[in-house]
């Protein structure tokens, strides 16, 4: 750091910064805005997926996933969004008609989603994410997803 007395003040002292600690400091904090740019468009599509078809909720996740690499804030979000959706899972898949519900809804999904990209090839990118949404519902059937549900949701 280079320190010089400013012009027109008395012993004043204004720090300059050198070249090198602009470029650390760039270099420190591009990365926390690409995270952060990375991090909001994967959520902004997640909050997008809640209307339209796909795994908005799971999106949502991975964005705070994603943001909580760099932000504590997005961390406590992350924490208090796995712990609602781990309660609204439980809820369903925690007797057997909801287990076979989701069953049913998981398969739909996923012939639902190709047949129509089959069909609508203009749609392919629909047919994947619901899709993509079956196979996620479907995957929350599995034992040890299960238990780390039930641990999310009484956390």
């Amino acid at each position: 750091m280079v320190r010089i007395l400013a012009a027109g003040h008395t012993g004043a002292m204004v720090d300059l910064h050198t070249p090198v600690e602009w470029l650390r400091w760039i270099g420190r904090n591009s990365r926390r805005l690409f995270i952060l740019i990375v991090g909001v468009a994967v959520l902004l599509a997640g909050v997008a997926m809640l209307a339209l078809p796909g795994p908005g909720v799971v999106v949502i996740i991975v964005g705070l996933v994603i943001l909580a690499t760099e932000f504590t804030w997005a961390e406590r979000a992350l924490d208090k969004t796995t712990s609602t959706a781990a309660g609204a899972a439980t809820k369903v898949t925690g007797n057997r008609k909801g287990q076979a519900a989701l069953a049913a809804s998981g398969v739909g999904l996923i012939v639902g989603g190709i047949v129509l990209a089959i069909v609508f090839r203009d749609l392919v990118v629909v047919g994947i994410s619901l899709s993509l949404a079956g196979i996620i519902g479907l995957a929350t059937l599995l034992p040890h997803v299960q238990t780390w549900i039930d641990e999310k949701a009484n956390a």
